[in-house]
This record gives structure tokens, C-alpha cells and sequence, in this order.
């Protein structure tokens, strides 16, 4: 950057040496003129005439080639103050992303997708606009008004003070303005981040707006999303409009007035035409440098503005970060037990977890029942550490999670939540999503495992099948099957499936905890589901309610006990025997 800041000096000061050499030239010729006619008619008047066409052309090539070194030097500097900003870019984008894959759910629940998105383009564009261009502006604006002053000061200072006359009007114009761009540009931000979010949120359920057949309720969200953006972009641009001419003006009264007064004193004897000719040009070149002021007012305004909204994802904090000292350890062999946990997603909201006290030895199966609310996948979600308990505590081989760096606990998990994400990929590249060095013959093995093979091998192109967006050319059994393929792929010590069968039918459901089963006694296995026939085979089976344990055994237990498991296993027997009548 600062290479970029002394280009930008030395090309100002090639600048500023042009209007002296047009000043000596504009005073010579009259000289040369008088001498020319002096030697009327003699043969010394056409040597003449030819030395004086030859130190013009020597002025003007003078004049050239200031201009070009000039050129030279503001283009170095552009090189080297724009790709600075760019590289600037480059660690800025990358720093907030990484920053954002450290972030809890609770801030991805407060900021919506399209926002987020706005402030990792929009907003860093802007800033990167004032790291490069508003900074070479100003560099260059700085080293031109300097230099350009000092000449004009030490030619006369009475005419410099006529000609910078304007100049207070122009610095109350310059404050009132960046306050109003500063205000202006949030609120256009703020609206195009609404507006963003909008259309992603559009897009993403296209299916369920076309479904209900409320295209054109959500075309008439969109436009009025836009038409208020519209509204504070308007806004913003007539300030920008408004201030240019405002600028052009100054510059056109400092111009007449170095013509008015410049010439009474030219008249007076106390410059030349040469001078006037000169202060011209210096007031010319002083014009944008002057006007840049309300351009670079502007990028900084908008940037001040953005980065304000960078810095309040920058500087938000996860809830879930890797221990100070983390605890070193070889391997997981899958012992997870809940202590006493409790859990709440606000300070003051509501326990979703209440006291749960449960042991998983490893290689064992959980299996996890309850009604819809019960706090069945808050629970999962804690053995990973995707959230943390509000008290009580977490064991993965008799260590707390929040000891264990992240890496190495998650890296011993394989998960399928609720939820299932697939990416606008081939299906092979979604299921080796946590395995991305699996060999083809892995792939396939963890897919006939999740009964997803034969499938697979039905579509044109295979496993190079792109699934689309969210996978939404797969139907919803294929996408979870998909997801149980990407999790045994892993062959992680654990295995969380979180209600991960609701999407299929009982055969397939049939086949796949057949498959499952031969991890049973391998492998902590935790199973989530609101069909008893995806736990009866568990080691051991909790029934959650209103996130407390409420029961706790082997199916047969369960079954014979009258309480809710055995309610719902009655109610799940009654509804297979109607389903085979």
C-alpha cells in the first residue's frame, strides 16, 4: 500500500511541473513575436521563425512527455493500491467465513441466510472500495492540493487566497453530506439484506409457494421488498446527485475569480499572462482532485456503514468454542452419559431438558422415544457439542465434551439429524461428504447398507447423479437414505440418528436396521424415533417427557410396563395389523 501512496506523489508532482512550462511558453511568445517582426524582412527573421517553431515543439513534447510519466506513475499506483484492496478482500471474506462456521445456532436463528449473504458480498465490496480506490483517491487528491498550493502560494498569495475562496463553503457541504450518506447507506443496506433474504426465502420453498399457489403473494412480498430498496438506493443517489454539481460549481467561481482578479493584477504589473495561463491550469487540476472529495466522501460513508456491519458478525461470539487447554486424546471408544442435564434456549425460557441422567457403555444402543416436543433431539445435539447444556454435564469416555477439542470429538461422530442437508452435488460426493477420501467401493458399501445402492444404480447417470439444490430432485426416503450412507461411511465409534427412517417405508425401514444391527455391539449407536419398531432391538430405551426421563428399559420392559412406550407400541401394533388388512 504505501508504494501505491508515493506513485500517487510522484505523479502529482509530474503534473504540477506541466502548467510551469506552459507559463514560460504562453510568456515567451509574445517575446518571440516582437523579435520576429523586429528582423522584418531580413534573413535572420526565417532562422528565427524556424528556432521559434522548434522550441515549441520541444515545449510541447516536454509537455507530452510529463504527462506520460505522469500516466506511468498513476497507473503503478493503481496497480499497486487496487490489487492491495483486492488481497484485502480476499483475507476479509475469508476471515468472516471462517468466522461463521464457528457461530452457534442461536445466531443463525437471529440472522436471516439473506442478510448474512449481503454482508459477505455487498458490504465487503464496499469496504474493499475504501481500502483501494477512496484511499488512492484521497493519496493522490492530498499530494495534488499540496503541491499544487505551494506553487501557487510562491507565485502569489493574494491570488491563492481568491482562488481557494470557495473552499469553506465546500468543507460545510463535505460535513453535512457524509452524515446524511453515513445514515442513508445503512438503511439501504439494511433493506437490501430484507430484500435478499426475501428471494432466497422464496426460492428455497418454491415448492411449498407453488404448492399452495401463492406465486403471487410472494411476488408482491419481493416487489415491495424491492420498492423500498428502491426507495433508500433513490435516496441515497439524490445526495450523491445533489453534492457533484454543488462541487462543479465551486470550482467554475474559484476559476472566475482567478481570471477577475488575476487579471487587475496583471494589469498592475504584479504577474504575467503566463501566470493567469498557469493558475488556470493549477485551478483545472485542483477540479478533481476537489470533486473526488465528494466521491471518496461518499466510499467512505458507505464503508464506515459496512463495516459497522461486518464487525457485528466479527465480533459476535460462539456459544460453543474449543476448550482454552483441550484434553489430548488417542481415540473415542463411545461411553456417553448424561449427568444431570438441563437445558434451556434462553436464560429465561422454558426447560427443555430436565435433570436427564442416562449411561450409554460403548458399543451399546440407545434408543430415544417421546412425544413431538419432548426434547428428543436437544438431547443428540449435545453429544456432538452443536449446542451445550445449561447445566449438568456431558460424558464421552468419562471426559466432559466441552474438554475435547472439537475436531477430535465430532471427527468420532456420525450423524444424521432430523433435518437432512444435501448439497448441489453428485450423490457420491453427498454421501463422502464426512469421508472425502472414501474409495468408490466405501461409497458403495455404505450406500447397500443404507439401502440406497440399487436406487442409485436405477438413475441414468449413477452415482454422478447431481441431486440439485438441497437435494431436491431426490424424494424425502432418498435424502434421508442418502444422509444414513454419508454417516456409516464414517465408521465413527458413534452413530446418532435423530427420527433419521420417518421418510421411508416399513420395508425399507425393515432393511435398513437390518443393515444397522451389525454395527450394534461395534458401535455407541443412538437412535431417535417416533416408531417403536426402530428402538425395540436397543440395548436400552428412554421415553422423554417434557425433558425428563420419564421411563427407562429394554423394549420387553417397556411393552409390559402400561406406561407411554407401551401405549404408543399398542397404537403402532393396531395401526401395522389395519395397514395388512
Amino acid at each position: 500500500m504505501m508504494p501505491g501512496l508515493f506513485f500517487a506523489l510522484v505523479s502529482a508532482l509530474f503534473a504540477l511541473v506541466v502548467p510551469i512550462v506552459i507559463r514560460e511558453v504562453v510568456d515567451a511568445v509574445p517575446r518571440m513575436v516582437a523579435i520576429h517582426r523586429l528582423f522584418g524582412g531580413t534573413a535572420t527573421q526565417e532562422a528565427l521563425f524556424g528556432d521559434f517553431r522548434l522550441a515549441l515543439i520541444l515545449a510541447a513534447l516536454v509537455v507530452i512527455g510529463l504527462s506520460l510519466t505522469s500516466g506511468v506513475f498513476i497507473f503503478a499506483m493503481r496497480q499497486t493500491v487496487v490489487v492491495a484492496s483486492r488481497h484485502i478482500e480476499y483475507d476479509l471474506r475469508n476471515r468472516l467465513y471462517s468466522h461463521l462456521q464457528t457461530l452457534s445456532g442461536d445466531f443463525y436463528a437471529r440472522f436471516p441466510t439473506g442478510d448474512v449473504m449481503t454482508r459477505a458480498t455487498s458490504d465487503i465490496e464496499k469496504v474493499r472500495r475504501y481500502v483501494g480506490p477512496a484511499l488512492m483517491y484521497i493519496a493522490r487528491a492530498v499530494a495534488a492540493i499540496v503541491t499544487a498550493l505551494a506553487v501557487m502560494l510562491a507565485i502569489s498569495s493574494t491570488l491563492t487566497l481568491w482562488a481557494l475562496l470557495p473552499m469553506p463553503i465546500l468543507a460545510v457541504s463535505v460535513f453535512f453530506v457524509s452524515k446524511m450518506v453515513h445514515s442513508r447507506t445503512d438503511r439501504q443496506q439494511k433493506s437490501y439484506s430484507s430484500l435478499t433474504s426475501r428471494v432466497q426465502e422464496a426460492l428455497s420453498g418454491i415448492r411449498v409457494v407453488k404448492a399452495y399457489a401463492q406465486e403471487d403473494a410472494w411476488a408482491a412480498r419481493i416487489r415491495t421488498a424491492s420498492g423500498e430498496y428502491l426507495t433508500r438506493a433513490l435516496a441515497l443517489a439524490r445526495v450523491d446527485a445533489a453534492f457533484r454539481p454543488v462541487l462543479l460549481v465551486l470550482i467554475g467561481a474559484s476559476t472566475l475569480l482567478v481570471v477577475g482578479v488575476g487579471g487587475r493584477l496583471v494589469i498592475a504589473g504584479d504577474l504575467t499572462v503566463g501566470n493567469i495561463a498557469e493558475f488556470i491550469i493549477y485551478v483545472t487540476i485542483l477540479t478533481w482532485p476537489v470533486a473526488s472529495f465528494g466521491y471518496v466522501v461518499s466510499m467512505v460513508q458507505q464503508a464506515s456503514a459496512s463495516a459497522s456491519r461486518l464487525f457485528e458478525i466479527l465480533d459476535w461470539q460462539p456459544d460453543v468454542t474449543d476448550p482454552a487447554t483441550p484434553l489430548a486424546v488417542d481415540a473415542i471408544e463411545g461411553r456417553i452419559t448424561f449427568d444431570a442435564v438441563d437445558f434451556r434456549y434462553t436464560e429465561d425460557g422454558p426447560l427443555v431438558l430436565d435433570g436427564v441422567t442416562v449411561d450409554v457403555p460403548a458399543g451399546t444402543t440407545l434408543g430415544i422415544v417421546g412425544r413431538t416436543g419432548s426434547g428428543k433431539s436437544t438431547l443428540v445435539e449435545l453429544i456432538p457439542r452443536l449446542t451445550d447444556p445449561t447445566s449438568g454435564r456431558v460424558l464421552v469416555d468419562g471426559h466432559d465434551v466441552r474438554s475435547l477439542p472439537l475436531a477430535t470429538l465430532r471427527g468420532a461422530i456420525g450423524y444424521v439429524p432430523q433435518e437432512v442437508f444435501l448439497f448441489s452435488d453428485s450423490i457420491e460426493n453427498n454421501v463422502a461428504f464426512g469421508a472425502m477420501d472414501a474409495t468408490p467401493e466405501a461409497i458403495r458399501s455404505a450406500s447397500e447398507e443404507a439401502d440406497l445402492q440399487d436406487q442409485v444404480e436405477g438413475f441414468p447417470e449413477g452415482f454422478q447423479t447431481r441431486v440439485g439444490e438441497r437435494g431436491i430432485t431426490l424424494s424425502g426416503g432418498q435424502k434421508q437414505r442418502t444422509a444414513i450412507a454419508r454417516a456409516l461411511l464414517r465408521r465413527a465409534p458413534i452413530l446418532l440418528f435423530d427420527d433419521a427412517l420417518s421418510a421411508v417405508d416399513t420395508r425399507t425401514e425393515a432393511t435398513i436396521l437390518a443393515n444397522l444391527r451389525r454395527h450394534f455391539g461395534k458401535r455407541t449407536v443412538v437412535v431417535v424415533s417416533h416408531r417403536i419398531s426402530a428402538v425395540q432391538d436397543a440395548d436400552q430405551i428412554i421415553v422423554l417427557e417434557d425433558g425428563r426421563v420419564a421411563e427407562k428399559g429394554s423394549h420387553e420392559e417397556l411393552a409390559a410396563g402400561g406406561g407411554l412406550y407401551a401405549s404408543l407400541y399398542r397404537k403402532q401394533q393396531l395401526e401395522a395389523e389395519l395397514e395388512a388388512d
